[in-house]
Parts: C-alpha cells; structure tokens; sequence
C-alpha cells in the first residue's frame, strides 16, 4: 500500500515494535518546491545556468519521523520544526523501547522513549529471528 501526501521525502523505513513501521522524512515539502519538481524543462535549466549553491532544496533544517500502520495510517509523528537537535533525519531504528535517529549531516545520534513499546524488543531479531 502506497502511503501519499507525507508533509516531506521518505528516506528509510524500518519496523516497530508493535508490527507497525517508521519512516525517516529527509526534508519537507514546500509549495515551490513541489511545483519545481513537476516541470522537467526547469530543472535542467537551475541544473546548467545557476550555481549549485542557489539551487531549490526542499527544507532540510527540520526533522521528522512518521509513524504508520502496515495499511498505511499514519500514527503518528515527531517532529523537531527547527531543526535544533536533529534536522534532515535520513535514519531511524525501534531498539529496545526506543527510537534512535540519525542523519547525514547530523554528528549525532538521538534517542527517544517510546510509551508503550517492548523494551525487549530488537530490530535485527524481527528481521532474522532470535540468534542463540
């Protein structure tokens, strides 16, 4: 199932505890933006006439994770709107009653509490079972 109209661009996804999935929004939409990436023609133009450094980005100084179902409600979603402790989230992982969060651009990682979730429950044991 197809999740649309997520408030930025998904980089990685990964499982939750509760069989449900996280994903890593790696900057947020704006109106312009959007409208750039729907016309071919300007992007090549931005790509050869203006320097890299004055091109269109989406908003990268905020970060998010979206939480969802395997029928792709979202459940919910953390955010950190100006970016001060964790913009540009390309990665997160459920591990133990917590998510952890990383980006490319960040030079740390960051953990939060998860009300609820299996603090026994691991992400390498959901993808390839319990290892003796």
């Amino acid at each position: 199932r197809v999740i649309s109209d997520l408030p930025g661009y998904p980089d990685n996804i990964n499982r939750g505890s509760s069989g449900t999935y996280w994903v890593a929004l790696a900057g947020t939409r704006t109106p312009s933006y959007d409208l750039a990436m729907t016309m071919p023609g300007f992007r090549r133009r931005m790509a050869r006439w203006v320097a890299a450094d004055e091109w269109l980005f989406p908003n990268v100084n905020v970060g998010c994770v979206v939480h969802f179902d395997g029928e792709g409600r979202v459940l919910e979603t953390l955010w950190d709107r100006r970016g001060e402790n964790h913009p540009t989230i390309t990665s997160m992982r459920e591990h133990r009653g917590h998510l952890f969060l990383g980006g490319v651009t960040n030079n740390r990682i960051g953990r939060i509490k998860l009300p609820g979730a299996d603090p026994n429950w691991t992400s390498l044991a959901s993808y390839w079972g319990v290892q003796a």
